[in-house]
């Protein structure tokens, strides 16, 4: 039985004493994945680099673009005013509907 227990302790104690890999030696250095990208610097005076007659025409189409959606705000702006104006005013012309039928009973409880 002390055999058994002797064994086990002995070849637990072997099994933890195994080296662990470590990532920094040389020798793993040359087995780690090289990295590789998926996109290229392109020079601006090389091949496939824009001109700048291409970046004109794309800087005028997004200003244009900017112009448009700032026209739409503006406009969306401006319907809501004229809607709170509208509003408004109707709200005045309702209270100056009232105050001639409040004028009209106030000079017929007065005559009475």
């Amino acid at each position: 039985m002390k055999q058994i227990i002797f064994f086990l302790v002995l070849a637990s104690i072997s099994s933890c004493s195994k080296n662990a890999p470590v990532l920094n030696n040389s020798d793993q250095l040359d087995v780690t994945p090289k990295i590789t990208y998926d996109t290229v610097a392109i020079d601006s005076f090389g091949p496939g680099a824009t001109s700048e007659a291409v970046m004109a025409k794309i800087n005028a189409a997004a200003i244009k673009r900017e112009k448009d959606s700032l026209d739409k705000i503006a406009k969306a702006e401006q319907e809501k005013l004229d809607k709170e104006k509208a509003k408004l005013e109707a709200e005045k012309a309702k209270e100056e509907k009232k105050e001639p039928k409040q004028q009209a009973q106030a000079e017929v409880s007065e005559n009475q």
